[in-house]
């Protein structure tokens, strides 16, 4: 900037975007609204320097809580640098909102990635006290610059969109049909290169993976929405982060099409079956070393062990296999049940014939409730029974997930997930807990980083914390099934402290009396 619109630039409302009223209908950069500069200058310590292009030096401008300090002529190269320091150093009250330092700057991270992601062809560094905290090269495509920011791990499965319809246009990679997350961290969109959280393209994109995820897992995208700047507001929140379209049906529509589209594509000629958990996918580079064994191969695993031992070798832990159910209590085993199992309905509800009536029994919800109680009362345990992985499961995170971790490893710790950092944003799985199947280890930790990142779980609650851990880990595998496995499944229900309802306050059963059944059949 020259250095008359450097001063100009920290004045209240003063913008270099708008020169006439029908400017504002057609708002395609990414600056925010005028005021952003002069409030940030108002509660730091704030330093511009500029230099225009065809200006033989550079300007700089130091503003101290809001205060002009001074305008002065200063050398560097084209372009502008600004620097903010003491943030809040006028209003401490102010200060007291902020979160830790490792929170602070991964919310940075998080926003640059986002801004990294939307342009590939721009390499991007963030150095706080001289140590990087983010780097991304400049990238060929997309996909290069996702595999560069969120690991191999999450984008060598994506799947690529592409669709053109008058003057929409929507383009990136969404997750394919079964792959879900637990949070919608993932779930990333753009309108006009600008990254935005709109409810219309989301709730397009969860209504396009309605039949292709489980209920309460999320999609992965990365989608860019290009539309005429004239049918999207941009100004509806102070920082751009909202739009409102002026043809929110058109777009929604638009969308849902798109991706269906691209779903079934990648479904076709794949038999398609509820999911009850997500898609393995490829695990990240690392080295083999640390890699995780084959969760299915504890015979050779075994073996390994046992031939080490022998070598004089100290013996390594073992993999346990733990079963979508516990196993059933001796004493509630014995215990006597007067439901006679009649059959099985729509492959979900089991029917009984009980001296009362009858009893229609919703047996996943019923397994829901018996794990959720199972689990939650090892929670409660002061010393967690672990069970110690062969050889650790690697782990790779986005900045942000990384940071919210590492303030909560202990809290993971005492609930039996063993986790150690391995370098930035990398971390090995060492241990957990004896009620979860080491095949959903990394998956299940991933959701516990993802809960917590969004306060849905509450490690300084810890009661409140184990009971939305059960609740999680109770939600997997399929439903019981066979004549005997399902009367047991009854009688552990009816031992539960809750057996009305599951872990999500569904019903695990409904019953029907003799008298109401004679009732309506006018006996």
């Amino acid at each position: 900037m020259s250095p008359d619109d450097a001063l100009m630039s920290l004045e209240r409302h003063g913008t270099s975007k708008i020169r006439q009223s029908r400017d504002l209908d057609s708002i395609t950069t990414y600056g925010f609204r005028g005021e952003a500069l002069p409030s940030i200058a108002s509660v730091s310590r704030f330093t511009l320097r500029t230099r225009h292009e065809t200006s033989l030096g550079g300007t700089e401008v130091l503003v101290n809580g809001g205060k002009l300090a001074h305008r002065r002529d200063c050398g560097m190269p084209p372009g502008t640098c600004i620097e903010v320091a003491h943030l809040f150093n006028s209003v401490p009250a102010r200060r007291k909102f902020l979160k830790t330092e490792n929170t602070e700057a991964a919310h940075i991270v998080h926003l640059t990635r986002l801004y990294a992601i939307a342009n590939p062809d721009v390499s991007f560094s963030l150095i706080e006290n001289g140590r990087p905290l983010f780097q991304s090269p400049v990238c060929a495509n997309l996909r290069e610059r996702v595999r560069e920011i969120f690991g191999r791990q999450i984008a060598e499965p994506l799947i690529a969109l592409e669709a053109q319809e008058n003057d929409l246009s929507l383009r990136g990679l969404i997750g394919k049909p079964g792959v879900g997350r637990s949070t919608r961290q993932e779930m990333i969109t753009f309108v006009n290169q600008r990254p935005v959280f709109g409810h219309t393209l989301h709730y397009a994109i969860l209504e396009s993976y309605h039949t292709y995820l489980p209920k309460g897992r999320y999609p992965i995208a990365f989608l860019f929405l290009d539309i005429d700047a004239r049918g999207v507001d941009v100004n509806v929140h102070p920082t751009k982060r909202e739009v409102r379209f002026r043809d929110e049906g058109r777009v929604r529509q638009f969308v849902i099409r798109a991706v269906l589209d691209c779903l079934r594509e990648a479904a076709g000629g794949i038999k398609q079956q509820p999911a009850a958990a997500d898609s393995n996918l490829p695990a990240p580079a690392v080295p083999d070393a640390i890699k995780p064994a084959p969760m299915n191969a504890l015979a050779p695993v075994k073996a390994q062990a046992e031939s080490q031992s022998a070598r004089g070798t100290s013996t390594p832990p073992a993999i346990t296999k733990v079963p979508v159910a516990s196993p059933e209590p001796a004493a509630v085993a014995q215990r006597p049940l007067d439901w006679r199992f009649v059959g099985l309905i729509h492959d979900a509800y089991a029917l009984f014939e009980t001296p009362a009536g009858l009893v229609l029994l919703n047996r996943r919800a019923a397994q829901e409730r018996i794990l959720y109680e199972d689990i939650l009362g090892r929670l409660g345990e002061a010393q967690p029974t672990t069970q110690q992985l062969l050889f650790p499961i690697p782990l790779e995170l986005d900045p942000v997930s990384s940071a919210t971790l590492t303030e909560h490893l202990g809290f993971l710790r005492n609930n039996g997930f063993v986790i150690e950092p391995f370098g930035r944003n990398f971390f090995r799985l060492e241990a957990l807990p004896d009620w979860l199947d080491p095949a959903r280890g990394e998956q299940f930790a991933r959701d516990l980083v993802a809960r917590i990142r969004e306060r849905g779980l509450r490690p300084d609650q810890p009661d409140l914390a184990h009971e939305e851990i059960a609740r999680m880990a109770s939600i997997r595998g399929e439903p019981t099934t066979g004549e005997t496995a399902l009367v047991n499944l009854a009688r552990r229900l009816l031992s539960c402290r809750n057996p009305l309802t599951d872990p999500r306050g569904r019903p695990t059963y409904y019953e029907i009396s003799r008298a109401e059944l004679e009732k309506r059949f006018g006996g």
